[in-house]
C-alpha cells in the first residue's frame, strides 16, 4: 500500500485538483483507492459530490477513539474510488486535537489495517497539526508547483518543516516521509519570469520533478463545479491528457523506488 501526502504550505497551487485527479486517475486504473479529506475547506469532497450532513467525518475519525475508517468512508461515483470526507468541523477538530496525547499520530493510527493499494491524502495549507498528521501517515510526499516567485520562496521553509517534522516526530515511530516528486500545476511558461521560476525549481529539485506537467485549463474549473474529474468531464482535454501521464509516470516511478 502506498501512502502518498499531496501537500504544500502555499495555497491555490493545485493540491486538491491533483488530489482529486490523481486519485481517479488511479482508479480508473484499477487500483482501489482511498483519498482523505484533511483540509478544513472539504474541496475534495465537495469536488467529488459528497455529502457530510448527518454522516461522521475525518474530524470524528482524528477525534474520538472509538470512530474507525468503516464508520466514516464513503463510496464515490467512480467504481473503487472511497473517500475519508471533511467539512469545517474538521477546524474544530484541529483544535481539539491539541488537547490529545500524541496528536501528531491521529491519522496515521486509524490507517493501519485497511486495505487499498493507494492512500491520497489531501493536505491543508497551513502547516499546522492537520498537515503534520499527514506527513507522519504519509509514505511519500508530492509537492504540486504553480510558476510564481511565492511558490519558489516558500520552498525551502516547507522542506525543511518537513525534514524536522521527520527527524523530531517521526524518528519515534522509525517513519520518515519522503518527497517522491514535484508537479509543476497552472503550467504555462509565457515570460520570462515563470522560466526563471521553472529554471529555479528544475535546479533545486533535479530528477524529483515530474515530467508530466499539468496546464492552465479552464476545464479543471469546470469540472470542479460539476463534481467529476477530469476524466469523466472533459476525457479529451489537455489537462486530463496531462493527468493520465501524471498518474503513469508516478506508478512507474514507485516500482522503481520499491525494487531499489
Amino acid at each position: 500500500m502506498f501512502k502518498i501526502a499531496i501537500a504544500n504550505q502555499k495555497g491555490g497551487c493545485g493540491k486538491t485538483t491533483s488530489s482529486i485527479n490523481l486519485a481517479a486517475g488511479l482508479a480508473y486504473e484499477g487500483r482501489k483507492v482511498l483519498l482523505v479529506d484533511l483540509d478544513p475547506q472539504g474541496n475534495s469532497t465537495i469536488g467529488l459530490g459528497i455529502k457530510t450532513e448527518n454522516r461522521q467525518t475525518v474530524a470524528e475519525l482524528l477525534c474520538q477513539e472509538d470512530c474507525t475508517v468503516k464508520d466514516v468512508v464513503q463510496d464515490t461515483y467512480i467504481e473503487g474510488l472511497h473517500i475519508l470526507p471533511a467539512d469545517v468541523s474538521l477546524a474544530v477538530a484541529d483544535v481539539k486535537l491539541a488537547q490529545i496525547q500524541a496528536k501528531e499520530f491521529a491519522l496515521r493510527s486509524k490507517l493501519i489495517d485497511i486495505n487499498y493499494d493507494y492512500i491520497i491524502i489531501d493536505t491543508s495549507p497551513t502547516f499546522g497539526t492537520l498537515l503534520t498528521n499527514a506527513v507522519l501517515a504519509a509514505d511519500s510526499i508530492i509537492l504540486p508547483v504553480a510558476l510564481d516567485y511565492f511558490n519558489l520562496a516558500g520552498m525551502q521553509n516547507f522542506m525543511d518543516t518537513i525534514n524536522r517534522t521527520n527527524k523530531k516526530v517521526g524518528q519515534l515511530v522509525n517513519h520518515r516521509a519522503e518527497i517522491l516528486g514535484v508537479l509543476f500545476t497552472f503550467f504555462k511558461v509565457s515570460t520570462k519570469h515563470s522560466k526563471r521560476i521553472f529554471d529555479a525549481i528544475n535546479e533545486l529539485f533535479g530528477d524529483k520533478v515530474f515530467n508530466a506537467r499539468i496546464p492552465e485549463n479552464v476545464k479543471l474549473k469546470e469540472s470542479q463545479e460539476a463534481a467529476k474529474s477530469i476524466f469523466d468531464f472533459a476525457p479529451a482535454s489537455s489537462s486530463a491528457i496531462a493527468y493520465r501521464e501524471f498518474t503513469k509516470e508516478l506508478e512507474e516511478r514507485l516500482s522503481y523506488v520499491r525494487t531499489t
